[in-house]
């Protein structure tokens, strides 16, 4: 009988699990198990109650039982084997079960992706209904702390101390914190996992909140990192910041079918958060976001992808005060989407207005960021525009295929629209031309961009490189060296006016762009083909091209304002002669094969310009490339090398390379790659790596923070 009943309680945990998992509920693929972690069931259990004062392991041959309070503590570490399943006795008040480890002792629960460490209920491990609240939670307090962190709030005879910033409270990686949260008195809740000063000698990556009746984690103060964290199902908030925690949470990923906020962000301080998906699909009285309290709050939020699916009063960003610390606050490469209307993307309380309009001005205009409807009305654009059109804001258009404005027409775009490309390779790749003599009038705003990007990304997929093709003007300002245009051949640029205007493209984003129609026919995310100096280009963003961002070749045409990100092949191209001023270029690189590539007969000039190299190239960060003639003014310019590699800060391909007519001005070179790396050449071209390193040194305002040596 008792083997039947362990088997029913089996049965019913993989069928619970299985679920979960095709329903969604329970956090994705992530999708935890109800009870015993969906595997064997371990035919014995062992209490543990009061405190560990010594070193103590538990062993995955057990089921642990949390009976009442159980305390880490005086030093004492508490290892859990991969694979180890420790249950809470249900129960309240001073009955809850649950775990701290308290300061200066560590836990070392260093699970696997094939053996997680379970922590769930005992009710679900023996076969109920899991549900939340069935237990506490765990609950680790470091040395970490600061003049904001108070007594831990379930329990103040835990108070963390403040002598450690770097303070290691242990390991947590590979853990699964199930069925949680219990409310000891009002605002006194446990919650599935809680920091309470800990340090960032603490190791906590690969974790699972699910089903906890308050916060999935919470952090009150300390400077511990934490990575790929998936939270769903809480009462509560999913994910909450307290008294200063100022660590990086990187890969957090919450599903929101109940509680308050997905985020919720209080105390003096700006956390940071690297890699954020958010999907909201309950109202919430306090936004997905929530900038909380009367507190300087603020936060560094990049590479995050918001879907805000719910019409409510509280938005995709919330904020309650007008204090919060909106001028430290940074968007990067941030979407929002979802089907609420856009006129609830930012709220606030009743007299904390001024802070969501500030907050709003710092996402529009941050770098990467882009604010989608999936509700509103789609109209597609397929083929040729022969006569003027104007794509109004009150819908989304859908490239479906190559669209050529042709003939003399104009194409107006009005701030605040959104244009998407459909997916597709080859003959079905959905592009843009702007064909000679024809022009695009895309005037944005700053708080009114025009959109570019793919279907796919609007829609609410994850965006990625490579989605669509992009935007290509053809002009009347080529010159000899400046061929048809590669991707396709029907467009040839005239070379009858270096002044001719295409134009205007300004407060302009495209994003998930870049197609490969054949080798070395790519589409870039904004191509330029001999436009001319007539034309106007500033405050334009590419992020995420699945080759250049920019790429011109020939033509006079002018760019100011230009910010470029997550390109797989060259941020910023010149080819074929092209002689125009670039000013204020920024370049953040992670991947790629060069920040600017160079090539053709021509000196361009770069007036401001910052590059950030944090990924190794194959062709360094400013290329000289090919046997023609290939030089460059640069001024007003930084560049930050910081990774030790071959091709170095400027790398040059050929000894032909125009040396003589090259300038450096006020050019500061600096970051961590060795200082033998600076200048460099393919083999061959030594010669002119050395005369442009004599340059640089020889050149006004020049300054590398290291030695430089070719």
């Amino acid at each position: 009988m008792v083997l039947s009943k362990r088997m029913s309680a089996l049965t019913l945990s993989v069928l619970t699990a299985t679920l979960l998992t095709l329903t969604g509920c329970g956090g994705g693929d992530d999708a935890p198990a109800a009870g015993g972690g969906g595997g064997t069931t371990p035919a014995n259990k062992e209490v543990l109650s009061g405190n560990i004062t010594t070193n103590k392991t538990l062993t995955k041959d057990k089921v642990w039982v949390l009976d009442g309070l159980v305390t880490v503590k005086d030093g004492a570490t508490l290892t859990i084997e991969a694979g180890t399943t420790i249950v809470g006795k249900f129960g309240s008040g001073v009955n809850t079960s649950y775990l701290v480890i308290d300061k200066g002792s560590k836990i070392m629960a260093d699970g696997t992706e094939s053996a997680p460490i379970i922590f769930t209920s005992e009710k679900a491990y023996d076969g109920e209904a899991a549900a939340v609240g069935q237990w506490g939670g765990v609950t680790i307090i470091g040395n970490a702390g600061n003049s904001q962190v108070k007594p831990y709030e379930v329990n103040t005879d835990f108070v963390a101390g403040t002598s450690n910033m770097a303070d290691n409270s242990g390991i947590l990686r590979h853990v699964k914190i199930l069925n949680s949260g219990i409310t000891m008195e009002t605002d006194k809740e446990i919650n599935g996992l809680s920091f309470v000063g800990v340090g960032s000698g603490t190791t906590v990556s690969d974790i699972t909140v699910d089903n906890s009746d308050d916060d999935g984690v919470e952090l009150w103060g300390g400077t511990v990192n934490l990575t790929n964290i998936t939270i769903s199902r809480c009462t509560d908030d999913h994910f909450d910041i307290d008294d200063g925690y100022s660590g990086t949470v990187k890969n957090l990923k919450i599903i929101q079918t109940s509680g308050n906020a997905a985020i919720e962000m209080s105390g003096a301080t700006v956390a940071t958060f690297d890699g954020l998906t958010i999907t909201q699909n309950a109202s919430l009285k306090e936004g997905v976001i929530y900038f909380k309290g009367s507190d300087a709050i603020g936060a560094i939020i990049k590479n995050a992808t918001i879907t805000d699916n719910v019409n409510d009063a509280s938005g995709a960003i919330h904020v309650e005060k007008s204090s919060a610390n909106t001028a430290s606050t940074v968007f990067e490469n941030v979407t929002i989407n979802g089907t609420a209307s856009n006129t609830t993307r930012f709220t606030a309380v009743s007299g904390a207005e001024a802070a969501a309009t500030a907050l709003k001005a710092k996402f529009d205009g941050g770098t990467g960021n882009v604010s989608l409807q999936s509700g509103t009305d789609k109209e597609v654009l397929s083929g040729n525009i022969t006569t003027n059109k104007t794509l109004t804001k009150d819908k989304v258009w859908v490239l479906d295929g190559l669209v050529t404005v042709k003939d003399g027409a104009t194409l107006t775009i009005e701030a605040g629209t959104t244009i998407v490309g459909k997916f597709g390779s080859g003959v079905n790749t959905s592009y843009l031309v702007i064909d000679k003599g024809s022009k695009i009038m895309a005037d944005g705003t700053e708080s009114a961009p025009i959109i570019f990007t793919s279907e796919k990304a609007y829609d609410g997929e994850a965006a990625a490189v490579g989605q669509w093709g992009g935007v290509t003007i053809i002009g009347n300002a080529g010159n000899s060296q400046v061929k048809p245009y590669e991707v396709n051949t029907d467009f040839v640029a005239g070379t009858s006016n270096m002044a001719d205007n295409s134009g205007i493209l300004r407060h302009v984003k495209i994003l998930n762009s870049g197609i490969t129609m054949e080798t070395d026919k790519e589409i870039n995310g904004l191509s330029f083909v001999g436009v001319g100096s007539g034309t106007t280009v500033s405050d334009i963003t590419v992020d995420n091209s699945d080759d250049d961002g920019v790429e011109l070749w020939g033509g006079t045409v002018n760019l100011t304002n230009i910010t470029i990100s997550r390109c797989t092949d060259d941020h910023f191209d010149i080819d074929d002669g092209y002689s125009g001023t670039v000013k204020n270029l920024k370049i953040i690189q992670t991947s790629g094969n060069a920040a600017i590539e160079m090539s053709g007969a021509t000196v361009a000039t770069f007036d401001g310009l910052t590059i950030t190299q944090n990924a190794s190239l194959k062709e360094g960060v400013i290329y000289f490339k090919g046997s023609d003639a290939i030089g460059a003014i640069i001024k007003n310019a930084t560049i930050t090398d910081n990774v030790n590699d071959a091709s170095g800060a400027i790398h040059v391909e050929k000894s032909s390379a125009n040396t003589a007519s090259t300038v450096f001005e006020n050019v500061t070179i600096n970051g961590t790659a060795s200082n033998t790396t600076r200048f460099t050449a393919v083999t061959g071209a030594e010669a002119a790596a050395t005369a442009l390193k004599a340059k640089f040194d020889g050149g006004t305002g020049n300054t590398s923070t290291q030695t430089v040596a070719p």
